[in-house]
């Protein structure tokens, strides 16, 4: 089990104990008191009645019981401060989940979950290999070389032939082959996932039907970046001598990656401001929080080394595939603080009688306190601890009985 998915855990129990009250009735004992005055109809997919809807005022609007939503997020994430365009954003997709319940006594429990995958930008160069064509027999896959139209036998060369022609065939079967190198050098790596939990109350309407929900909690949040930067080259292998023979030639791929946690405990207080407008609800969520950042890094270097004759011949075996000597790795830790805003401001068109289709803005801010890593390929500084993370985006999903 994830940390992630023990903390959500720890949460959800957590605060089911905290809203629990002890309660005794006719009919037995009810550990969880406040869900179970909850006396839903069931009936979530009934059609809208505008007309009785309109004549509701904003208290009797406001539903009270269990909900959930669902916001699928097309969001963005800075690049790190070591990146030369450290302002530009790359945009990536993520999940959100809020799940709750509000009583009749105007107070309740609002959970909701983030999950970001992403993004995941690279420049990528591919690098040919020193032996980078390859022998074919009959369409390019065997040892000795090719007949009908494929090039004379034992010669490795492609020639033209039926379904393609040289270029297209020479470039497929050198990566089939695995004679390609792919050359990676990470731009903005990351992912983020959240879990908080708050305490909500729900405020008297405004004069004009707007509703407060104040609101106080804790979250906890992940965030992962990650740096990495191949590179390439070649030489000779010599021998000891007065000049050295040249017995070989070599060619080594060095990666370097650099992998950044930070794992943040936060307090948070905030408030849901919410207003009825027809079969519109106009919602906008707005949650401070501050908190210790815990923050650790591993590096590591490994460097792949393959040797052949001299000079490589085509298709030639290599004489040693995939020396690792020279292969390191390390780790370290770290600790800072964090401030930021969870913003949000939505729009939820009502569908049927609990079912609404919305969409909105939304907006994480963490102001200082995150550490993202470079490699030292890349010519990056790895120490810069205290940046800031910076996630604007727009979201669109449903939500029952919100």
């Amino acid at each position: 089990m994830s940390v992630l998915q023990r903390t959500i855990r720890m949460f959800v129990l957590a605060a089911l104990a905290a809203s629990s009250q002890i309660g005794f009735s006719d009919d037995g004992y009810h550990p969880f008191s406040e869900p179970m005055e909850f006396d839903p109809d069931w009936q979530f997919f009934a059609p809208v009645q505008l007309q009785d809807m309109q004549d509701l005022t904003a208290r009797q609007r406001a539903n009270n019981g269990f909900y959930v939503t669902y916001d699928r997020m097309s969001i963005g994430l800075n690049r790190p401060e070591s990146e030369a365009a450290s302002f530009a954003i790359d945009s990536t997709w993520g999940n959100r989940y809020d799940f709750g319940w509000m009583n009749s006594k105007e107070s309740g429990w609002m959970f909701s979950a983030i999950d970001i995958g992403g993004p995941n930008v690279y420049e990528t160069v591919s690098q040919q290999r020193l032996n980078q064509f390859v022998t074919t027999e009959d369409g390019g896959n065997g040892p000795t070389g090719g007949t009908n139209g494929q090039g004379p036998p034992g010669t490795g060369l492609i020639g033209p032939s039926e379904g393609g022609d040289f270029i297209t065939r020479l470039q497929q079967n050198d990566r089939d082959g695995e004679r390609i190198y792919d050359l990676q050098n990470s731009l903005n790596v990351g992912s983020f996932a959240s879990f908080e939990a708050n305490k909500t109350w729900r405020m008297e309407p405004y004069r004009y039907g707007g509703i407060l929900e104040p609101m106080i909690g804790l979250r906890y949040a992940f965030f992962g970046d990650g740096a990495h930067n191949d590179s390439y080259f070649t030489g000779f292998v010599l021998t000891p001598g007065i000049p050295p023979d040249i017995t070989g030639q070599f060619e080594t791929i060095v990666r370097d990656h650099v992998q950044t946690n930070n794992y943040m405990v936060l307090g948070q207080a905030g408030f849901r401001y919410t207003h009825f407008i027809n079969r519109w609800t106009i919602s906008n969520d707005m949650k401070v929080f501050g908190g210790h950042v815990y923050q650790n890094q591993e590096s590591s270097r490994r460097v792949t080394t393959t040797t052949y004759d001299d000079p490589p011949e085509v298709g030639s075996i290599s004489l040693t595939e995939g020396d690792r000597t020279g292969t390191t790795f390390s780790g370290r830790r770290d600790e800072g603080s964090t401030v930021g805003f969870d913003l949000r401001v939505e729009g939820a068109y009502k569908a049927t009688k609990y079912l609404d289709l919305r969409g909105g803005f939304t907006m994480l801010y963490f102001g200082g306190g995150i550490w993202r890593g470079a490699t030292a390929t890349e010519g990056g500084n790895p120490n810069l601890n205290n940046q800031t993370l910076v996630m604007p985006g727009f979201t669109f999903g449903v939500a029952l009985n919100r």
